[in-house]
C-alpha cells in the first residue's frame, strides 16, 4: 500500500492506493498549524490497520512555507566575504510599490550583528585572487558561536564558480565540533547573481533546524504505526527521501500546490486532454497554473515574504482567495476578499468551530452554492445561520442584503482567480483557446465554471475526489531532482558541441553521486536539460531545453522562438549568451489506475439557489449516482467536493470518472 498525506491550510488530506494504483480509502482531518504531524498522525487512525501496517509514505507539508512566513527560529549567522556584509541589505533597486513613500524593503531573516567577514577573493571565472584567511574563519565561527545562533549560512563571493574556499569553511565548522547545520551557497544554489544566492542559501539555513527536526520526528512516529518508508514532495513536483530534504529544505518551499498538479496532469493525461489550467481551491488560498503535455512548467525562482528564492518549483501563481479568505470593507470603503483567512482553527463561520467572521465558504452557503444541510467532508454538519450573523455586519455598513453581499464576495473571489490565471497563461505567451479546467481543492468546483467564463474556456473538468487531488498527486509524482551550474558563454554562437557535451558530463556525474549518497539507485534516472540564454545586455533569461549533443545554432533557434512567444519578437542578429546549465533527473513514475467516484444511491433533492439576484429552485445530485447529463442550475455532491453547475453550463460523468462540465446552448 501507498499513503499520500498532504497538509494544507484548513485540511489534511489521505489517499490511499494498492499496488496497482487503485484508490482504496480516503481520510480528510483538520490541519493543526502548530505541529502538522498530529494532523497526520490522526490521519492515520482513520485508516484500518491493515491498511497503514507496510505501507510507503508519501507526504506533503507546509512546514517549511510556514516557518518562512511565520519567521520562527533561533537566530542564525551568515560568513561572506569582506566587503559584502551589506549586501541582505542593500538588496535590488525595485520594489513592490513604486510610488508608496512609506515603503521599506524586506527584513532580512539575518541580523547584521550576525554577519561575518572572511578575507578571501575568487573571481567569476573560478580564479583565486586572494587565499582563504584561516585563522580568520575560525574567529567567525567563534563570534557566530558564542552569538548562540542556530544554523550558519555561508555565501562567499562568486563560490559558485569555484566552492572550495566555502568547503573548507564547512570543514573548519566541523572539525570544531559544534553539531551546527551548516548551509553552502554552492550546494543550495550555484548560480550567479549574489545577492538572490545569498537570501536563499540564508533561507535554507533558517529553516533547516525546524523542518529537520519536523521530519526526524514524523518518521519516528509513523515508524511507530508500522510505515516502512516515507518519501517527500519538493517544490519541483518530484519525491525525495527524508534524508535530500534535510540536507536542502528549501525545496520543500511551496511543494504543497506541486502535488496538485501532478495529480491533476495524470488525471487530464487519462482523459486525453493535454492543455489544462490547474485551479486548485482549498482553505487559504488557490494555486493555478497552466500546463502543456506531461510535465508543468518549471520556474527557476520565486518570491516569498519579500525575498527572492532561487529554487526550481512547478510554475504556480497563488492568490488569497480560498475558501476561508476573510470578506471584509477595506480602508476605501469597498467589499474586499481575503488574503487573510480563518484557516483551520477557528475555520469559517460555519464550521461551527469558533469563527465569527465572513468567509468565501459562508458565501457559498449563503447562496445555496452549498445546499441546506450539506456535511463538510461528508462528515461535519454546516451552520447556515451562524454564516448568516457572520455576513450581517457587511450588509448593514453597506446597504445591501446578506445574499447580495455574499454574491458579491464570490464574484470578487472569481475575478482574482481569474487574473491569477491570466497570469501564468496569456501573459506567458500561452492561448486559452481549446484548453480545459481542472478543478479540485474543497472549493474549487463551486467556483470553476465561473471562472472558466470569465476567461473564455468552454471545457471543465472535475476529478474524482477532488477534495483530495493533491494528496492523490503525491502517488502519482515520480523522484525528481534538480541541478543548476551558472557556465557563463559571453556568445552563444561559438560554443561547440563538444564544449557543451563536456560540461553537460561533469554536471551530471556530480549530481548522480550526490543522489546516490542519499541511498537512493541514480543509475536508472534519465536526465533532462535546459540552458538559461539571453540576449547580450538583457537582466533576465529564458530557459530553453536541449540535449548535450546539440550545435549552438539548435539552442539559438529554440531561444529565438521561446522569446518571440512570450514577448512577440525576437532578434536573430543579436548575440545571445548562455548563462546556466540546468539538469533534471527523473525516476520512474509509480503506477496509477482510473479513479472512479463511488456508487450512490441516494434520493436527489433540491436548493434555492441565487442566480442573477433571483432564487430558483436546482437539484442537488450526488456524484455517484449521476446516470444522465444535468443541465445547471444544479448542485452535484460527493464526500470530498462540491460543484456548482451555472445556468448555461450542462455536466455529465465522462468514461474516466470526471465530471465534465461543458457550456450550452440551453
Amino acid at each position: 500500500m501507498r499513503i499520500g498525506i498532504e497538509c494544507g491550510g484548513t485540511f489534511t488530506d489521505v489517499v490511499v492506493v494498492d499496488d496497482v494504483g487503485r484508490i482504496v480509502a480516503t481520510n480528510k482531518v483538520f490541519s493543526t498549524p502548530e505541529d502538522p504531524s498530529l494532523a497526520v498522525l490522526e490521519g492515520l487512525g482513520g485508516l484500518p490497520d491493515e491498511l497503514v501496517d507496510g505501507a510507503e509514505l508519501l507526504h506533503g507539508s507546509t512546514v517549511a512555507t510556514n516557518a518562512l512566513l511565520e519567521r520562527k527560529g533561533g537566530p542564525i549567522g551568515l560568513i561572506t566575504t569582506k566587503g559584502f556584509r551589506d549586501l541582505v541589505f542593500l538588496q535590488r533597486q525595485d520594489r513592490t510599490r513604486m510610488y508608496d513613500l512609506g515603503y521599506t524593503k524586506p527584513e532580512p531573516l539575518v541580523a547584521r550583528r550576525h554577519i561575518v567577514e572572511v578575507d578571501e577573493r575568487v573571481s567569476a571565472e573560478g580564479e583565486v585572487l586572494r587565499g582563504l584567511d584561516e585563522e580568520g574563519v575560525a574567529r567567525a565561527v567563534a563570534t557566530l558561536v558564542e552569538a548562540g545562533v542556530s544554523a550558519i549560512a555561508v555565501c562567499l563571493l562568486h563560490a559558485y564558480a569555484n566552492p572550495e574556499h566555502e568547503r573548507r569553511i564547512a570543514a573548519a565548522i566541523e572539525a570544531a565540533g559544534l553539531g551546527l547545520p551548516v548551509s553552502l551557497s554552492h550546494e543550495v544554489v550555484r548560480e550567479f547573481r549574489e545577492y538572490e544566492r545569498t537570501t536563499t542559501t540564508v533561507v535554507d539555513a533558517f529553516i533547516r533546524p525546524r523542518v529537520g527536526a519536523y521530519l526526524e520526528n514524523l518518521r519516528a512516529h509513523v515508524a511507530e504505526r508500522s510505515i516502512r518508508s516515507m518519501a517527500v514532495m519538493q517544490s519541483n513536483g518530484g519525491i525525495v527521501p527524508p534524508e535530500a530534504a534535510i540536507s536542502r529544505p528549501v525545496t520543500m518551499l511551496l511543494s504543497g500546490p506541486a502535488a496538485g498538479v501532478s495529480g491533476a496532469v495524470t488525471i487530464a493525461s487519462a482523459a486525453g486532454v493535454d492543455r489544462i489550467v490547474t485551479m486548485d481551491m482549498g482553505g487559504t488560498s488557490t494555486d493555478v497554473s497552466f500546463v502543456e503535455g506531461e510535465e508543468p512548467e518549471l520556474a527557476t525562482g520565486t518570491v516569498v515574504d519579500g525575498l527572492p528564492l532561487r529554487v526550481p518549483l512547478v510554475d504556480i501563481h497563488t492568490v488569497g482567495a480560498g475558501g476561508g479568505s476573510i470578506v471584509h470593507i477595506d480602508a476605501g470603503g469597498l467589499l474586499s476578499v481575503g488574503p487573510e483567512s480563518a484557516g483551520a482553527d477557528p475555520g469559517p463561520a460555519c464550521y461551527g468551530r469558533g469563527g465569527s467572521r465572513p468567509t468565501i465558504t459562508d458565501a457559498n452557503l449563503l447562496v445555496g452554492a452549498m445546499p441546506a444541510g450539506a456535511r463538510l467532508a461528508g462528515r461535519f454538519e454546516l451552520d447556515r445561520d451562524a454564516a448568516r450573523a457572520a455576513f450581517e455586519p457587511l450588509a448593514a455598513a453597506l446597504g445591501r442584503s446578506v445574499e447580495q453581499v455574499a454574491a458579491d464576495a464570490l464574484q470578487l473571489a472569481d475575478v482574482t482567480m481569474a487574473g491569477a490565471i491570466r497570469e501564468v497563461s496569456l501573459e506567458r505567451g500561452h492561448e486559452l483557446d481549446g484548453a480545459a479546467l481542472i478543478a479540485y481543492g474543497g472549493a474549487g468546483a463551486l467556483h470553476a465554471a465561473s471562472v472558466a467564463e470569465e476567461l473564455g474556456i468552454d471545457r471543465v473538468l472535475v476529478p474524482p475526489h477532488a477534495g483530495l487531488t493533491s494528496a492523490y498527486g503525491l502517488l502519482t509524482a515520480s523522484f525528481k531532482r534538480d541541478f543548476s551550474v551558472t557556465w557563463f558563454q559571453p556568445d552563444l554562437a561559438a560554443v561547440s558541441a563538444a564544449e557543451l557535451a563536456a560540461a553537460c558530463r561533469e554536471i551530471e556525474a556530480a549530481a548522480r553521486a550526490e543522489i546516490a549518497a542519499t541511498g537512493v539507485a541514480a543509475d536508472g534516472l534519465v536526465a533532462s536539460w535546459l540552458a538559461d540564454i539571453r540576449y547580450r545586455g538583457q537582466g533576465f533569461e529564458l530557459a530553453v531545453p536541449f540535449t548535450p549533443g546539440d550545435e549552438a545554432r539548435e539552442l539559438l533557434a529554440g531561444f529565438h522562438a521561446a522569446h518571440h512567444r512570450q514577448f512577440g519578437h525576437s532578434s536573430e542578429q543579436r548575440a545571445a549568451q548562455l548563462v546556466t546549465v540546468r539538469l533534471r533527473l527523473t525516476g520512474e513514475k509509480p503506477p496509477v489506475a482510473a479513479v472512479q467516484t463511488a456508487a450512490n444511491d441516494t434520493p436527489a433533492g433540491t436548493t434555492s439557489i441565487l442566480v442573477d439576484g433571483e432564487r430558483r429552485d436546482a437539484p442537488v445530485l450526488h456524484r455517484g449516482g449521476m446516470s444522465a447529463p444535468v443541465q445547471g442550475p444544479a448542485v452535484v455532491a460527493d464526500d470530498t467536493s462540491t460543484t456548482l453547475v451555472p445556468a448555461g453550463w450542462l455536466a455529465e460523468i465522462d468514461e474516466h470518472g470526471n465530471l465534465l462540465l461543458e457550456r450550452s446552448a440551453a
